[in-house]
């Protein structure tokens, strides 16, 4: 059985649901389907965009090890790359899939066997991203109905669609596609630290909202990335809603 918690394993599992897809079937509708995406152009863009730039990734994993024949692990990619581009949605997927050969997707099996030496991640359950799906919708709701200034607001709507985004190619970027956003959230709350001190008495709901996605997407993507939380003092505020000058102080000397 295929490990799928490593990037070759999620590919190859993507491109065996692909290659079954009949060659009538158009590209869009193809990817849409393999990916769990909606049957939307811009959307199945990205997603195919994702697509290819897991197929990089993978081959730097695999050339990162030297003791490997890189060749005989990696000779296939340029055949598998060619499914992705050039990229012609209403065309038949007939063409596209001629480049998924027998030979193609046993090396890229071969690929995900060698990471599984050094590369795991644990699997959201369903359960848990519709949980994560549901937070990040409240808050975008929260933060377009709140008071924060223009440009906050603007600010932290940005970093949410982030992780909506994250979560719509989760099957394909693995958590460290959340993770990414995450980081990137963290990057605006303690930018705009002193503004959401501001605002904590008139917009209380909204920063725990933040808070709240915060501390779930941290607790995740740590455990399945076996990596330290990454939240810390300054973040924390969102948490617990500090508004006095002793917790202030705290976290100022964090």
């Amino acid at each position: 059985m295929i490990d799928e918690s490593n990037p070759a394993g999620r590919l190859h599992k993507i491109l065996s649901m692909a290659k079954r897809q009949a060659d009538g079937k158009k590209v869009r509708e193809v990817w849409a389907e393999a990916v769990g995406l909606e049957n939307d152009d811009m959307i199945v863009t990205k997603g195919v965009v994702a697509l290819y730039t897991l197929s990089q990734e993978i081959q730097s994993l695999i050339k990162m090890n030297e003791s490997l024949n890189h060749d005989l692990y990696l000779s296939s990619f340029n055949r598998i790359d060619k499914t992705f581009f050039p990229l012609i949605l209403n065309a038949e997927w007939k063409t596209a899939k001629g480049h998924l050969t027998d030979e193609a997707m046993t090396r890229l099996q071969f690929c995900a066997e060698e990471l599984t030496k050094f590369y795991s991640e644990e699997s959201l359950e369903e359960e848990d991203l519709q949980d994560i799906i549901e937070i990040t919708d409240n808050l975008f709701d929260a933060l377009n109905q709140s008071s924060f200034s223009d440009i906050l607001r603007l600010t932290l709507l940005e970093e949410v669609q982030k992780v909506r985004n994250a979560i719509v190619i989760y099957k394909i970027k693995g958590a460290k596609g959340l993770k990414e956003a995450l980081q990137g959230t963290i990057g605006a709350v303690v930018v705009s630290q002193e503004d959401l001190k501001m605002e904590s008495e008139q917009n209380k709901e909204v920063i725990q909202k933040i808070g709240q996605l915060i501390d779930k997407l941290d607790a995740f993507t740590s455990r399945a990335l076996k990596l330290k939380r990454m939240l810390t003092k300054p973040i924390r505020f969102l948490l617990e809603k500090v508004t006095d000058s002793e917790c202030e102080e705290e976290i100022e000397g964090a």
